[in-house]
């Protein structure tokens, strides 16, 4: 599940993430018309992607199988496929600040 909050935060410094090289993917489990509705509303400059069935999710590690949601999560992907970074909430209104995965971005020299 999207948080309103953290994208909107992260469209806030998407100049900064672009000026370290990075670049920003949301992927829930979402309805992806939902996703898109949300996308439109928040105007933001960065895809929302569906993960059918949890598969990315669980990929990841963070599928919460009897929930079929996915615990909220940031996560570094360097361009090898590496992850280099991550933040996995113990509860759900526990993401990382932009503030936050901008640093850890500076702390590894992206």
């Amino acid at each position: 599940m999207f948080c309103r909050r953290q994208l909107a935060g992260l469209q806030d410094v998407l100049q900064r993430l672009r000026e370290r090289n990075a670049s920003i993917v949301g992927i829930s489990v979402d309805d992806p018309q939902e996703s898109r509705m949300l996308r439109g509303m928040l105007k933001l400059e960065f895809p929302l992607l569906a993960d059918d069935g949890g598969k990315v999710a669980e990929a990841y590690g963070v599928l919460m199988v009897r929930e079929a949601i996915a615990i909220p999560s940031v996560f570094v992907v360097a361009p090898d496929g590496r992850i280099t970074w991550r933040h996995v909430g113990e509860t759900v209104p526990d993401r990382p600040t932009p503030e936050k995965v901008l640093a850890a971005l500076d702390a590894l020299g992206g």
